[in-house]
């Protein structure tokens, strides 16, 4: 598998009628960057990719592009309900300055794997850029067939897959399945699962409570990649005490609105940018507000245990 690190799937700050903030996105990916991520996705799930249209995630990626330069491996979301719109959608990122197009399973009908395979494979022979396959069953409807990933990593054009299915044993099966691919990236995208996923051999970790800290992930991949396991799985109980805190406040209030509210939250309160909210999602509630604000003291203990094992 091929190594990457941390790629953060970056909110898209905007008014509450949805004009892009453009210093704020710019501030965002400083954030991350600063603090050891690899590379920036922009469009993709906590992007808000499917909401914007063509024209303003094209100004999404100019503008990052334009920021972080040509060094920062740069992802753009690319999903579509069709072919044609997927295709699109690419030509635009690449010109944009995107160098690898996410995508994933086409959303509105029910397909089989078999359709879903076949409509993979003409977007990869017909793409400007380089594909991940994302997979994310809360929101596509369908998790994809492992065997199917599998040999959709042997086309010359697909060169990762970002799994946030929150199944460790199928991401077990595909490290198993795709160990032979070299030049192929693996992803694991939910936070509870990375230290086992570092350890078992993915490549990298693509998460949205990135944007609360970005430390604890990148010390935790880095603490992986030294071998320094006991350190790894320490942080990775900060970052799970960090998503459950999370998942509690969607048992309270299911909507995706709930996320951008605690992550909007955390950025306001961090200073990093004014607001990331649409006007249909109201004001952020104070006990988001609250959780949030744990969510801040679970990462600073977590920095505490990265710099006590630093001494060790």
């Amino acid at each position: 598998m091929k190594d990457f690190g941390v790629l953060v799937p970056i909110v898209t700050p905007c008014s509450r009628t949805g004009e892009v903030d453009l210093d704020g996105l710019k501030a965002v990916c400083t954030y991350v960057l600063e603090s050891g991520c690899k590379g920036i996705f922009v469009a993709g799930s906590t992007g808000r990719g499917p909401w914007f249209d063509l024209k303003t995630k094209n100004k999404i990626c100019k503008t990052v592009k334009r920021h972080i330069g040509e060094h920062v491996p740069l992802f753009a979301g690319c999903m579509a309900s069709g072919l044609s719109e997927m295709l699109e959608n690419t030509q635009s990122m690449a010109d944009a300055g995107a160098q690898v197009a996410v995508l994933t399973a086409p959303g509105y009908f029910n397909y089989s794997h078999k359709e879903i395979e076949s409509i993979f494979l003409q977007f990869a022979d017909t793409s400007p850029l380089p594909v991940i396959i994302y997979d994310i069953p809360v929101f596509a409807g369908i998790k994809l067939d492992v065997q199917m990933v599998s040999r959709l990593s042997k086309r010359e054009n697909v060169i990762g897959f970002k799994d946030s299915s929150a199944d460790m044993e199928r991401f077990k099966t595909l490290l198993k399945l795709l160990e032979n691919e070299h030049d192929f990236y693996l992803f694991q995208g939910k936070e509870n699962l990375i230290a086992d996923s570092l350890i078992a051999g993915a490549s990298g970790v693509v998460a949205s409570l990135i944007h609360i800290d970005p430390i604890p992930f990148v010390e935790l991949y880095r603490s992986v990649r030294k071998k320094h396991y006991d350190l790894a799985h320490s942080i990775q109980g900060k970052i799970t005490e960090l998503i459950n805190l999370m998942n509690s406040c969607f048992a309270r209030k299911p909507e995706v609105s709930t996320l951008f509210q605690f992550i909007n939250a955390a950025l306001r309160h961090r200073g990093i940018c004014k607001n990331i909210l649409l006007e249909h999602e109201g004001e952020c509630l104070d006990w988001i507000k609250d959780e949030a604000l744990k969510a801040i003291e679970i990462c600073s203990e977590a920095r505490s245990l990265i710099k006590n094992g630093e001494k060790i």
